[in-house]
């Protein structure tokens, strides 16, 4: 039996006749009307600081589009929908400028399925309608206002994109009795998937190859049911967790659309590069085409340096470097091995600082060594973006409570080698621990640019601006304690990490220790009797001389960290 597609739905007609509707409409008077003239604005990635932004909890800018069909704003819910979109982003760029960010990173900017007896799509990655943008966050002038405001404010604009799958679109008709029951909308996964009717909720429409409107129908989907992401199969061939649909990216038209829809949506915004949503949950094969395509038909048009990076949630250093291997593929991953080994493991959960080594510097050899053609011109490894909390995780605070604590990992990400990317909130000192709580609403804090985390923040993006070793000089890890946070050996806790590029060398050193102070001679780059000094405190007095054989003795309290040069 063929999958039920009810034929045609109406809102493709619709979406079309928005379309043509908002060209007959566009003015000279108007910025933001017709599409941005595409440029390339980035010279090297490595010199941004990227902003993590859930746009739903970021600003409310716009209230008339807080209540849609009937469903609004639930203050005392976050797992609900609470206002934010583009419109306050835009009057709030300047706080993103204060902060020391450079780039700014949206949520998938979509039409995604409002509501679901759990959760709402407040987060953008239930996508339906693939041509129009989520009415929640504005409309195609606010988000085209947005993006022009922000390079007018030399910010540049990543957006989330998802080639995985579509929202919670259909449900299984098991029993073909035409009406779905609980058991229905997640069924088990089943490798011959499932050969039933579908009860279709909402119609899902991409741009096809020639920039048309199209309908997916059931044909293209995977159908076979809830998948178990531990499982390889089921992780790629499985629906989502909470019923997200698998799309058949192994189809041509599948993947002609997708490549022309995400192309179509930087024709219409001049955005400077993607984030990829669940890159582990789509085939391998993919990705060498739809990276290759993508930088091809973008830089015919005149944008070139356009960012791919990808969520590859491992901290399996092989599984990060796979996606950025092959000729064609990513052009970085984020660094979930530094966050969860370094950030999680020596700060927080007290492991020996000899444990971060790899993450630090060894998993190099790893990585392909060179950049991939027509993309960044950067190395993978020399790209990895580096976090230490975003919306999948705790917050950094909701883990680490003490200043002193975050401190160090934010030191870890904004000092490393690659690209920096802060997530909306840490520098308010937000606590959520996890799902909707770590998704808190910004507004709520009064945008302070006075909290401890704030001001740090910004001091060390300044001194990263300052210093080119910090951006594009090579790291390698002087000293890492094989005592961990439970030993009162001399040197515990002690991590030390030399950036150098061509006359520019530091030292960044740090005591992950929460109880005593630690000490170590710390092998450098210096010459001999060279004086240094603490760049992270201008009011420090001691003076650190530089012994026989580059050696530096340092000593630290607990959680204190020094960053060291001429």
């Amino acid at each position: 039996m063929e999958a039920f597609v009810p034929e045609p739905r109406e809102p493709v007609r619709r979406a079309l006749f928005a379309s043509i509707l908002m060209l007959a409409c566009a003015s000279g008077d108007d910025p933001d009307a017709e599409r941005p003239e595409l440029r390339t604005r980035v010279g090297d990635w490595r010199d941004q600081v990227i902003y993590q932004i859930v746009v739903d909890r970021f600003a409310n800018g716009d209230t008339s589009n807080d209540v849609l069909d009937g469903i609004g704003p639930e203050p005392d819910d976050l797992v609900r929908h609470q206002g934010g979109d583009w419109e306050g982003i835009t009057e709030r760029l300047d706080y993103v400028k204060a902060l020391g960010g450079t780039a700014i990173w949206l949520s998938p900017l979509v039409a995604n399925v409002d509501r679901t007896e759990r959760e709402d799509g407040y987060h953008g990655y239930w996508g339906t309608d693939f041509t129009r943008t989520n009415p929640r966050y504005g409309d195609l002038r606010s988000l085209r206002r947005l993006v022009r405001r922000a390079h007018e404010e030399e910010l540049l604009v990543i957006v989330d994109v998802v080639t995985n799958h579509a929202g919670r679109v259909f449900s299984y008709d098991l029993d073909g009795s035409g009406t779905i029951e609980r058991t229905e909308i997640e069924p088990p996964y089943r490798a011959e998937g499932y050969d039933v009717p579908l009860v279709w909720t909402h119609d899902v429409i991409l741009w096809d190859a020639e920039q048309r409107p199209w309908q997916l129908g059931g044909e293209h989907f995977r159908r076979r049911g809830l998948g178990d992401v531990s499982i390889f199969d089921q992780k790629i061939y499985g629906d989502f967790p909470t019923g997200l649909r698998d799309l058949d990216a192994s189809r041509a038209d599948v993947m002609d659309a997708l490549v022309a829809t995400y192309v179509r949506w930087v024709e219409e915004t001049d955005v400077d590069g993607f984030r990829i949503d669940a890159v582990p949950h789509v085939e391998d094969e993919f990705w060498p085409e739809f990276g290759t395509r993508i930088r091809r038909e973008l830089g015919r048009r005149g944008k070139r340096d356009f960012l791919l990076m990808g969520e590859v949630f491992t901290r399996s250093a092989f599984e990060l470097a796979r996606y950025t291997g092959e000729t064609g593929t990513l052009d970085t991953v984020f660094d979930f091995k530094l966050k969860f080994d370094v950030v999680d493991g020596v700060l927080l959960d007290g492991r020996a600082p000899s444990t971060a080594v790899p993450a630090l510097e060894t998993d190099r050899s790893g990585y392909r060594p060179f950049e991939h053609p027509d993309g960044i011109g950067l190395s993978p490894w020399e790209a990895r973006v580096l976090i230490a909390d975003n919306h999948d995780t705790w917050r950094l605070r909701g883990e680490l409570d003490r200043f002193d604590s975050a401190a160090l990992a934010l030191l870890l990400v904004l000092s490393g080698e690659g690209i920096p990317c802060l997530y909306y909130g840490t520098e308010q000192e937000l606590v959520g621990q996890g799902g909707g709580e770590s998704r808190e609403r910004l507004w709520d804090t009064g945008y302070r640019r006075d909290t401890e985390t704030f001001v740090w923040i910004r001091k060390l993006v300044d001194l990263r601006m300052a210093h080119e070793a910090l951006r594009r000089g090579t790291q390698r890890v002087r000293f890492a304690s094989e005592n961990d946070g439970r030993s009162d050996e001399p040197d515990a806790g002690m991590l030390a990490i030399e950036r150098a590029f061509e006359d520019d060398r530091l030292v960044v050193a740090m005591n992950a220790h929460a109880l005593q102070r630690s000490a170590a001679d710390v092998p450098t780059g210096f010459a001999v009797g060279a004086t240094l000094r603490n760049l992270l405190d201008d009011a420090d007095p001691r003076r650190w001389e530089v012994g026989p054989g580059g050696l530096v003795a340092i000593e630290l309290g607990p959680r204190e960290a020094v960053m060291l040069s001429r």
